[in-house]
Order: structure tokens, then C-alpha cells, then sequence
């Protein structure tokens, strides 16, 4: 029997109050099921809606109708301090802005991350610092963000969603603030680190970097479409298999 989806979106929709007070939908009705492992890139222009339908699957946001579950669970039924625990141990979030604290090291940028995880207290850092050596930053730990580069500072924050070792990350215009070559190396982490199973999802404007993923959505006028897999997705999927099989 086929495993249950990680996380569903069914029938939901988001409306915020517009200028006269009458409600406006952002978010058209919409449903998606997100599978365990899965990797899906969500594309379209500015103000097309992508942002707010991240916010809901990360359970940021809660949806105007419609259910949102996870794990099989209805997550309006939790209740904030559920949710919260839910994302701090669960969910991975990475943003194109970093959200670092500039007066701390890494690791402790890492550390502070897995505060409300069921990660022992002994352990934290330990876990830290195997994150960012992942990521390649081992060399790195004590350095501030203000001291290292745009990509090193995304890379921390990579290394802050690994540590948790979540369920799903979600990535919301990683490479927005990076040139070509460091976006690209930061997705080639991203995409290494779904390889231990966690499904990821990520926002991008950049059609190079979304036809890397074997699933995209597209949201114009908060309408979601399924686009067709594109041909370097589905080798690098097949290529990931391929890799873990022969792996001892």
C-alpha cells in the first residue's frame, strides 16, 4: 500500500481584507499533496501568489477555507503551540534574506536554531557543527555572519534547516540575493540534502534553477498549475537513485 503524503493542501484558499474591507483571494482554491522525499520548485511572476502559498505549506499561515494536514493530521486542529513545536522540530525553513544573528558564530547561529527541537542539550552543538561541515563551512564555525560572504551566510542557513534534520525544507527565493554560480552551488546543497530523504520545496524566479526539480508548480493570479517535468529533473532524480543504490 502506498505511503500517506507527508503534507496535503485540500480545497484551500487565502484571502486577506482589501482597500474597502471586502475580502480579497490571494490564493485560489487549490490542492496539492506533497509525498515523502519529494522535490518541487514553485515558479511565476511577482505577485502571482507563490510567497503566500509557501506560508501555508510551512504551516506559517493558516488557510481562509479549506484543510490543511499533516502527516494525515488537520493542522488548524493543533492549535499555535502545536504548530510552533511542529515547524521548530520538524520543518525546515531557508529565506533569501538569511535571518542570521549577526553578534554570534555559526555555529551558535546553527546551534540556536535547534532550541526548541527534541535534540538533547549535550548534543546541539555536536549536530551544529556536522551541519555545517556538511555544507562546507567545518572550517568556518566560529566566524560571525558579518565576516563571511553572501553564500556562506545562505549556506548557514542551509546548515540551521539540516540540523534539525526536518521532514521538508522549504527554501523561499534562496539564490535571490547570490550571483549564478554560489545559486546554483547553494541548490546543489539543497538538492544534496533531500538525497537523506526530506522532501523539499522551493520558491525561484529562476527557470534554470527550477527545471533541476522533477516537480514545478506554477501560480499566476493565485490559479496552481502542474507543469511537465523537465529532462535534467528527471536525470538528476534518476542519477540520485542511482547513486544511492550503489551506495555501501
Amino acid at each position: 500500500m502506498a505511503a500517506a503524503p507527508l503534507l496535503t493542501l485540500e480545497h484551500a484558499t487565502k484571502s486577506y481584507p482589501g482597500r474597502d474591507g471586502a475580502p480579497l483571494e490571494i490564493l485560489h482554491e487549490t490542492s496539492i499533496a506533497i509525498d515523502h522525499g519529494e522535490r518541487i520548485a514553485i515558479v511565476g511572476p511577482s505577485g502571482s501568489g507563490k510567497s503566500t502559498l509557501l506560508s501555508l505549506l510551512g504551516t506559517l499561515d493558516m488557510p481562509s477555507t479549506g484543510t490543511l494536514r499533516y502527516g494525515g493530521e488537520d493542522v488548524a486542529a493543533m492549535g499555535e503551540r502545536r504548530r510552533s513545536m511542529l515547524r521548530a522540530a520538524r520543518i525546515g525553513f531557508v529565506f533569501q534574506q538569511f535571518h542570521l544573528i549577526a553578534t554570534v558564530s555559526a555555529l551558535e547561529n546553527v546551534t540556536t536554531g535547534l532550541q526548541y527541537t527534541s535534540a538533547p542539550r549535550r548534543s546541539r552543538k555536536d549536530l551544529a557543527a556536522e551541519a555545517l561541515t556538511r555544507v562546507g563551512l567545518g572550517e568556518r564555525l566560529h566566524h560571525k555572519p558579518p565576516q563571511l560572504s553572501g553564500g556562506e551566510q545562505q549556506r548557514v542557513a542551509i546548515a540551521r534547516a539540516l540540523a534539525k534534520r526536518p521532514d521538508i525544507i522549504f527554501a523561499d527565493e534562496p539564490t535571490g540575493a547570490l550571483d549564478t554560480e554560489t545559486g546554483h552551488a547553494i541548490i546543489d546543497l539543497l538538492l544534496g540534502a533531500s538525497d537523506d530523504g526530506a522532501s523539499l520545496v522551493v520558491v525561484t524566479h529562476d527557470p534554470t534553477v527550477a527545471a533541476r526539480f522533477p516537480r514545478r508548480l506554477h501560480i499566476r493570479d493565485g490559479i496552481v498549475t502542474e507543469l511537465a517535468a523537465s529532462a535534467e529533473a528527471t536525470m538528476e532524480t534518476t542519477e540520485g537513485a542511482q547513486s544511492k543504490e550503489t551506495r555501501p
